[in-house]
């Protein structure tokens, strides 16, 4: 490894330094990247998951808006935007399954430690769904 010869001029900038933008920077890009936030009556978490894991707005609206306009003005549809609805459909359902199997689960540990912590109250919440 040979050494810097500007490292004296540049304190700091030895030779267990990295340069600029030589290591990670998906925090960096970050900064630029859009951030959607959901304020809907659904789920924010599911949402933010379809749309990260998924498929983004974008990616589902544009073959359903090809296949609208297809539909409306009497053309065909564009070839393979109805199976690529039907694929990000499958997949968004895929994710809700799993949603809702993490939700009883988060539910059953936190049952789980209330009852270990204090079973009086268990005997409440659980009552309080029983006649609610």
């Amino acid at each position: 490894m040979t050494s810097n010869p500007y490292a004296a001029w540049f304190p700091g900038w030895g030779a267990d330094r990295s340069a600029p933008l030589s290591g990670d920077v998906s925090q960096w890009f970050k900064i630029f990247s859009p951030t959607v936030t959901v304020n809907g009556r659904g789920e924010p978490e599911l949402e933010a998951r379809i749309v990260r894991d998924v498929a983004t707005y974008g990616a589902q609206l544009g073959p359903l808006t090809q296949l609208v306009l297809a539909l409306a003005t009497g053309q065909a549809p564009p070839a393979g935007e109805l199976d690529k609805l039907d694929k990000i459909n499958r997949a968004i359902q895929d994710e809700k399954r799993d949603y809702d199997r993490g939700v009883r689960e988060r539910a059953r540990r936190a049952l789980t430690d209330l009852q270990k912590q204090n079973p009086a109250a268990l005997a409440e919440v659980i009552d309080e769904f029983r006649t609610g």
